[in-house]
């Protein structure tokens, strides 16, 4: 009788547990596309071709600004050097913090040339960033930029 009781009462409980049937409910239609932050996206940034800024297209980058930064540290890929693509930004410029209007690198920023800033504000601006002014003050080596704005 008590197993018949123990049974009855777990029957009872699992029955009352308020989850009452209901028919399909309709919803919104599957998200498509890549997510953002997702890799596969192109993404513009910014090296020097005859000694003028110049725009390349490179697959496989995220949309995040410090990613972006990070391929501008790598410098030109093979086919791109063999095209003339070059970097004014020294090899150990490292990024340290990349956000929509501010970037930290770990080189003295006043010694960057006008083309290296242009390279790092045009890829973030490229990128989505520089928020509504679309300008980005860089920052490095104890010194601080002006708000840059792309080609300026």
């Amino acid at each position: 009788m008590k197993r018949f009781l123990g049974l009855f009462a777990i029957v009872l409980l699992a029955a009352g547990c308020g989850v009452r049937p209901s028919g399909v409910i309709p919803g919104e239609a599957a998200p498509s596309g890549p997510a953002v932050g997702s890799v596969g996206n192109t993404a513009t940034v910014y090296f020097v071709l005859d000694g003028k800024l110049a725009p390349v297209s490179r697959t496989g980058v995220s949309d995040v600004y410090a990613d972006r930064v990070r391929v501008l540290e790598q410098g030109p890929n093979e086919d791109e050097r063999a095209s003339g693509y070059t970097t004014e930004l020294p090899p150990t410029f490292e990024p340290i913090a990349i956000g929509i209007s501010e970037a930290a690198i770990g080189v003295n920023v006043r010694e960057l040339t006008p083309n290296a800033v242009s390279q790092l504000v045009c890829t973030i601006v490229a990128a989505g960033g520089g928020g509504p002014s679309r300008t980005v003050v860089l920052s490095g080596g104890g010194q601080t930029l002006q708000p840059q704005g792309c080609g300026g």
